[in-house]
């Protein structure tokens, strides 16, 4: 399946850069809305991204079971952070997400790019249309409010 368009989702935010990132990265727990977007949809759901390459992109359910997301590929500090992407499927399937953040006067834009949907094969489009809205969500309205409010 060629010709898949990456997913691209930018928002400003009150913070520089470095901050903005270890918001994203190191407290992606404190964000991250686990009740509506995990696998176990449960409250007490916790999911972590060990920042640094290798690192673990996962989920934590209550029960004890932990779901493998991802792998960290690339992570510079206050710069960009690049994994693998496959909640719920096998890595083989895996998509890739880079997240980068730059100056923007005195805070930051960060613009989260999600390709590789040839991964997928024929249900990529359906993905992908599904993901669009949902990383406008989960990007623009939750951690960007999540970190308005740690800067106020």
């Amino acid at each position: 399946m060629d010709g898949v368009e990456p997913i691209v989702v930018t928002v400003r935010l009150p913070c520089p850069p470095k901050r903005a990132f270890a918001a994203f990265a190191d407290r992606f727990g404190d964000w991250w809305p686990a009740a509506t977007h995990s696998l176990s949809r449960r409250a007490g759901t916790r999911c972590a991204i060990e920042p640094r390459p290798g690192g673990a992109l996962e989920e934590h359910a209550p029960d004890g079971a932990c779901h493998r997301w991802g792998a960290v590929e690339a992570a510079e500090a206050g710069r960009r952070l690049r994994f693998t992407w496959h909640p719920g499927r096998e890595p083989a399937t895996a998509q890739w997400v880079e997240v980068a953040f730059e100056p923007d006067g005195a805070g930051s834009r960060v613009t989260l790019t999600h390709g590789g949907w040839e991964a997928l094969g024929e249900i990529a489009p359906i993905m992908r249309r599904e993901y669009v809205a949902a990383w406008q969500e989960v990007l623009g309205t939750v951690f960007a409010g999540y970190v308005g409010r740690a800067t106020a």
